[in-house]
């Protein structure tokens, strides 16, 4: 009785082996004159792999779009501040100073008028003061002499240069404001040279200018540094910025008048 149900299975599997081969060769299986119908069990198959392999394809993209950038914990300990930059940092530099005094940070500055990324660096001005006054956190407001460029790019090398100056130091780079007529080419070129996360863009803040329709009033130039400072927590690396208190008024920014003449 047992050898009759063993031969049973072994014809069942037999069969089945043949049907399921069949299925998976190329062309159609004929037996004299009568074709041999195939039994969809390979596109039966294949496509379930391919469903489980949409099903995959789909997680890893929900898993993706699921996955948002850590938020950077604020660095609480006191900073040596160094800006520097052109005629834009004299009251940017007025501004930092009020927050430095609300954070427990120090500050200096080194404001030389119609410079450029390029008189940064051909110069040692910068490596000078930054280890004059054992600096660990930068800001960087130049470039509205270079908004009108036609070939921002030629400017990559003086703005990487000044970059490794500043080495290791985390530093936020202070877009040029709006100017009528720039193409904002070097806005972009500055925000694509810069670390993730170390560029502030300031093109879209809407400021008072002075009577040459170019630079920040005082005032401005205080809010221009708020909207920095609100900013401050989604940059590489943020420090302490809260608000400066009403008591806070006259603060010493140990601004530096530069200028290439001297030494």
């Amino acid at each position: 009785m047992k050898s009759n149900y063993f031969s049973l299975w072994l014809l069942l599997v037999l069969g089945l082996a043949i049907v399921v081969g069949i299925s998976f060769m190329p062309h159609d299986v004929s037996v004299g004159a009568y074709a041999l119908k195939k039994a969809p069990i390979k596109s039966t198959l294949t496509q379930k792999v391919a469903a489980e392999d949409t099903v995959a394809a789909l997680a890893e993209v929900v898993v993706a779009v699921d996955e948002k950038p850590k938020a950077v914990e604020t660095d609480t300990l006191p900073k040596s501040i160094f800006i520097f930059g052109d005629s834009m940092s004299f009251n940017l530099a007025l501004r930092l100073a009020a927050y430095a005094a609300q954070n427990g940070h120090t500050i200096h500055s080194i404001n030389w008028d119609s410079s450029s990324t390029k008189k940064w660096a051909d110069s040692d001005t910068l490596k000078y003061f930054l280890d004059k006054y054992n600096v660990d956190y930068v800001f960087i407001a130049l470039g509205s002499n270079e908004m009108y460029t036609k070939n921002a790019d030629a400017h990559v090398p003086h703005v990487k240069k000044l970059l490794e100056t500043i080495g290791d130091r985390p530093y936020v780079w202070i877009g040029p404001p709006d100017l009528k007529g720039n193409t904002g080419k070097f806005e972009e070129m500055l925000a694509a040279t810069c670390r993730p996360g170390s560029f502030f863009k300031s093109t879209g803040i809407e400021m008072k200018r002075r009577g040459d329709r170019i630079h920040p009033t005082k005032e401005a130039s205080a809010l221009w540094v708020d909207s920095m400072a609100r900013w401050m927590p989604k940059s590489s690396h943020p420090i302490l910025m809260n608000m400066p208190s009403d008591s806070i008024r006259k603060v010493n920014a140990n601004i530096i008048s530069w200028s290439s003449k001297k030494k």
